[in-house]
């Protein structure tokens, strides 16, 4: 499948393309991530040079209990950074789901509104179709940051997630948004729910949208090794690079992540074993 991206394209036909995480907030439960506005041009070049092929700037925690931004500060650390980003020549996206931060940062050259609300604020089509920006849709229940406080109660996690996806996605197409899909692992999820998600990808893959996988370094992958839920647990890269090394293997198009490299030259591996390639250079 090859990605548009405004004006780029990344082929993801037979592999799994890597989108670096830069944070320039200042509560993100990764630390090591966080960023100033002044540093962020020097970490996503050091993202790129690892492997990423899209750098995904954010100013707004998702996390519980994270404080609340109001969209002019959002707009006053994100866009600079994606503005310098751009003028170095690499691809961008914005992580917000408010579509005032979205229209500055497609202002600024940005080539992807990746927004974890599945685009519940209408604005955020309305800015995705005048600038020609592909959208990514995550499935969530509930709003960010307060995703426990609504039932998370599924008969099948895996057909509801994807058929709701779809819906939404279909819906947008006819507004002349092309969408991508991200089931949303980790929000509001059990961890047998995000390993019945993991183990759907074929199938959400098979809809005939571009899927992104961000599952890297959160709490439910400490429960899967038997550790209380944490983001602070010891493993937490080992445990993303397996995660996200099985998503490749079964066809996700793009992994969003904190360690770049690390993941990088996993899901190469992958991407080989998936397409029968012998040469992984």
């Amino acid at each position: 499948m090859i990605l548009t991206l405004r004006d780029r394209q990344i082929d993801a036909t037979a592999r799994t393309a890597v989108m670096g995480i830069l944070n320039v907030s200042d509560d993100s439960p990764i630390a090591f991530s966080r960023v100033g506005v002044n540093d962020a041009l020097e970490r996503g070049r050091a993202l790129a040079a690892a492997g990423a092929e899209i750098i995904d700037v954010g100013a707004h925690s998702t996390a519980t209990g994270a404080r609340d931004l109001a969209p002019s500060e959002e707009i006053e650390r994100v866009v600079p950074v994606i503005e310098a980003l751009v003028a170095d020549g690499l691809v961008t996206s914005v992580d917000t789901w408010t579509a005032e931060v979205a229209r500055a940062a497609a202002e600024a050259g940005v080539h992807l509104l990746n927004d974890v609300t599945g685009f519940a604020d209408p604005g955020m089509a309305e800015v995705a179709r005048e600038f020609g920006i592909p959208g990514c849709l995550m499935h969530m229940r509930g709003e960010p940051k307060h995703h426990w406080e609504v039932s998370q109660q599924y008969g099948d996690i895996e057909a509801e997630v994807r058929a709701d996806l779809v819906r939404r996605a279909e819906a947008l197409k006819t507004q002349g948004v092309e969408v991508w899909l991200d089931p949303g692992f980790g929000f509001g999820r059990s961890a047998e729910d995000n390993v019945a998600l993991l183990r759907g990808l074929p199938a959400l893959v098979a809809e005939g949208y571009p899927v992104l996988v961000s599952a890297s370094r959160k709490g439910f992958l400490a429960e899967l090794m038997g550790e209380a839920y944490g983001q602070d647990q010891d493993g937490l890269l080992e445990a993303t690079i397996a995660f996200n090394t099985l998503a490749a293997y079964w066809g996700a198009h793009v992994v969003r992540v904190h360690d770049v490299q690390e993941v990088s030259d996993a899901v190469r591996i992958a991407s080989a074993i998936r397409s029968g390639l012998a040469d992984v250079r």
